[in-house]
């Protein structure tokens, strides 16, 4: 047992029964509280997977109806090159 823990004992040990009950009480919300927010994180990452997941198949769909030799970099610059050519 570490230390921190034996002093948290000898402060239980010091309480009226009312207060230890009380105590429990506390520490019971608090671990019920914990255990669902590990639940929530655990189903916020599957649902981010799942996004993903979403997305990348999306990607690839996109890819089909585009022409092989299309590069999107190229097209970008073209893109700016046309659009602010007026400014220079």
């Amino acid at each position: 047992m570490s230390l921190l823990q034996e002093q948290a004992v000898q402060m239980i040990h010091g309480l009226s029964d009312d207060n230890v009950r009380f105590l429990i009480e506390i520490i019971q919300r608090l671990m019920i509280q914990e255990s669902r927010m590990v639940v929530e994180q655990q189903a916020d990452g599957q649902s981010g997977i799942q996004a993903f997941e979403r997305l990348n198949a999306a990607r690839e769909e996109i890819r089909k109806a585009l022409p092989e030799d299309f590069d999107p970099d190229r097209e970008l610059e073209e893109a700016r090159a046309e659009r602010y050519e007026s400014i220079d």
